[in-house]
């Protein structure tokens, strides 16, 4: 039981890993906290409901075909987003970044309730990912290990693009000294709208790939963010690594929580968060005793 309970925190670490990596990305670049990254992981769960069917109900590439092309779309809206909004308040105080967001969030939630409704919605698992897979006397759920899988091929994905590629290089560049990188020619908006277009792919593509494995409604955002923005905490915002060892380790702290101690899983996770935090003080301190 407890090495299915790990398959199940794995998947959901690398979901996590998905949303959050994309909001550190976005921070790590424009300075802006994106409270409404929540908003386009739920998009993504509820564009991928509207798609699979359309493109091939049941099968294994329509599902993922889905998630790719929600994903694309979150993507879009997300450089929408930047564009008309939040170019405008580059710079600014951390209130007015904060009032832009939210209110992203409130509008996203209403269009969506006015489209899908209120009640919950379900997405279908592909057939080929409906069973188990049998290791030893172990029967271990084939759409968690699926979804990790996924995940990891993102995970490479991203850093071969982040470190291998002109474009990873400018985002590092512009991640370290925005200044220097306008100074150099390079278009500063343009990298920080293809910067928020990946992050809310990411958030979409998480949305997607995580919608079968549960509910689908209009408050799944507010659900995620809380996650998302620990695991940032845990791992250091602008930091991709800690964000994904961040995640796998809410993930596995969840799962085990949950079936050892049921009411306490979410506060387990405040409590590694929190000690973490202290450490981090503690070292800080230390080094200035120095």
């Amino acid at each position: 039981m407890i090495l299915i309970q790990l398959v199940n925190g794995l998947m959901e670490g690398m979901t996590l890993f998905l949303i959050a990596s994309g909001l550190t990305l976005i921070f790590g670049v424009t300075r802006i906290i994106n409270f409404a990254h929540g908003s386009l992981f739920m998009l993504g769960a509820f564009v991928t409901y509207e798609l699979v069917p359309l493109i091939g109900p049941g099968t294994l590439w329509g599902f993922f075909a889905a998630v790719l092309l929600a994903g694309l779309a979150v993507s879009l809206l997300g450089m929408l987003f930047e564009m008309l909004a939040l170019r405008r308040i580059y710079g600014a105080d951390g209130l007015m970044q904060l009032i832009v967001t939210v209110a992203l969030v409130l509008i996203l939630r209403d269009v969506v309730r006015m489209i899908w409704g209120p009640n919950s919605l379900s997405v279908p698992m592909p057939d080929r990912l409906m069973g188990a897979l049998q290791i030893g006397d172990s029967y271990f759920p084939l759409f968690p290990i699926a979804v990790f899988l996924a995940g990891l091929v993102v995970v490479v994905a991203m850093i071969w693009v982040i470190y291998f590629t002109r474009a990873g290089i400018l985002l590092r560049a512009g991640t370290d000294d925005r200044g220097m990188v306008a100074l150099c020619g390079v278009n500063e908006r343009l990298i920080f709208t293809a910067v928020f277009a990946a992050g809310a792919f990411l958030a979409g593509l998480a949305g997607g790939l995580a919608a079968p494995y549960g509910e689908v409604n209009h408050l799944l955002d507010t659900t995620v963010i809380v996650s998302a923005f620990i695991v940032c905490v845990i791992g250091g915002l602008g930091n991709l690594y800690g964000a994904l060892a961040g995640a796998l380790l809410v993930g596995l702290t969840k799962a085990i929580g949950v079936m050892y101690f049921p009411r306490l899983s979410m506060v387990l996770i405040f409590l590694i968060m929190a000690l973490i935090l202290i450490a981090r003080s503690m070292g800080r301190q230390g080094g200035t005793a120095r």
